[in-house]
């Protein structure tokens, strides 16, 4: 597929799936905190922010499919439209069910819209890539941030209603940029299937993998486990029960929502200036040293988190954590891009690391209520550093095996 204007494709794209994600964005910040209201039970709220990224490991094949078969434009526009409707229907006091079957048309847009993102990118950027995708990200992590924040805002003003449904309004924005895209396509609305890529005897050079497939799977389960899992999904609760519904600074009054989004999204802002100052500090240092550098931070910042209950501790060790996670993101995703390019299968190698990651960010949310509604909603993010100890104590014992092969080779 070519484009008329590239560079416009790339900000069209990448502002779609900014403004597609306004309604999960917002739901983390508010739904606990009004899910008496919507007729849905606190211990199902885990359920209930976890199950889109359930059913993405079934959908995401199915966006391959789609896009094979009807080209880039209508499965864009399709999905963008059914984006729109399912945060209109979180709005609405329908019930647990209706909620959850909006939930699952979530992730079936999510699907469509990342990789249709992706295909825009790939035929659009082919001589920026990595800009191209780093201008995705952006937009995508703006998106989640101006949602945790004004949307919370408009929430705490007018009420649950009243501000999902403005969220809605302001998101329906994208089916516009939608039809955008499709004014600067120069031929048909189809797009070729995704290559492969390069044969071994074309692969330039790349870092050398100091990280094993198994320890970019376990660490990065066990980080969106924490990050996307527990934290995003209770942090609101904990902020109420430490904070109170309010906080007064100077003459500000903030509701207990706005603090919740405000704080959420240092997680999508902190990626702005994170991302590209971990990828040269990777670059120049390699990737064990700070690979154990941020875990080691993230077992300390997490029971930090789990012990104060200074509510100005638990939000500095929360701003911390998302800062730290999202280091390791960075990290990680460059560690398994290089066990990739030597690999035979580089897509089953990223595919698998992929849906380690998405399964982590699945089962956080429902083991961090299911503890939570049982014990205290402190409790999983003890088991969060837990988790991180053993990657640590995996990473150890993997090398100290790689260290006995190399020294009875070289007897």
């Amino acid at each position: 597929m070519k484009y008329k204007n590239p560079t416009a494709a790339v900000y069209l794209v990448s502002a779609i799936a900014g403004l597609s994600i306004f309604g999960d964005g917002l739901l983390y910040s508010v739904l606990p905190l009004y899910a008496s209201e919507l007729g849905i039970p606190l211990a199902a709220v885990g359920v209930v922010l976890s199950i889109n990224r359930w059913v993405r490991l079934a959908t995401n094949p199915l966006a391959a499919r789609s896009f094979n078969r009807y080209g880039v434009y209508w499965p864009l526009l399709v999905t963008m439209v059914l984006s729109v409707i399912t945060t209109f229907i979180y709005s609405r006091a329908w019930g647990l069910f209706v909620f959850l079957a909006a939930r699952l048309v979530w992730g079936l847009c999510w699907s469509h819209i990342r990789l249709g993102g992706f295909l825009v990118i790939m035929d659009a950027s082919t001589a920026a890539l990595g800009f191209g995708m780093g201008i995705f990200h952006v937009l995508t992590r703006l998106g989640s941030a101006f949602t945790s924040s004004v949307g919370s805002f408009f929430v705490d003003l007018w009420g649950y209603k009243t501000g999902l449904t403005l969220i809605a309004g302001l998101s329906s924005v994208g089916i516009l940029l939608v039809f955008a895209l499709g004014r600067i396509m120069e031929s048909s609305h189809h797009a070729e299937a995704p290559r492969t890529g390069k044969t071994s005897g074309e692969r330039p050079a790349r870092h050398k993998p100091e990280l094993s497939p198994l320890i970019c799977n376990a660490a990065g389960f066990t980080n969106s486990f924490v990050g996307s899992g527990l934290i995003v999904s209770s942090l609101s609760l904990i902020l109420q029960q430490r904070i109170g519904d309010s906080a007064t600074l100077g003459t500000v009054t903030l509701g207990i929502a706005t603090i919740s989004g405000l704080v959420l999204a240092m997680r999508w802002a902190s990626n702005l200036v994170v991302s590209p100052v971990t990828g040269k500090i990777i670059d120049r240092m390699g990737r064990r040293s700070p690979f154990l550098a941020l875990v080691y931070a993230m077992v300390i910042l997490l029971s930090v988190f789990a012990a104060t209950r200074n509510p100005v501790m638990t939000v500095l060790s929360a701003c911390l954590l998302f800062i730290a996670g999202n280091a390791l993101e960075v990290l990680l995703d460059a560690a398994v891009s290089d066990n990739a390019w030597i690999s035979e299968n580089r897509n089953a190698r990223i595919s698998q690391y992929t849906s380690f990651y998405d399964l982590g960010a699945a089962v956080g949310p429902i083991v961090g209520y299911a503890i939570g509604v049982r014990f205290s909603f402190t409790a999983p993010f003890y088991l969060g550093a837990l988790l991180m100890a053993l990657v640590i104590g995996l990473y150890v014992s993997e090398r100290g095996t790689q260290r006995r092969a190399a020294s009875r080779v070289t007897q």
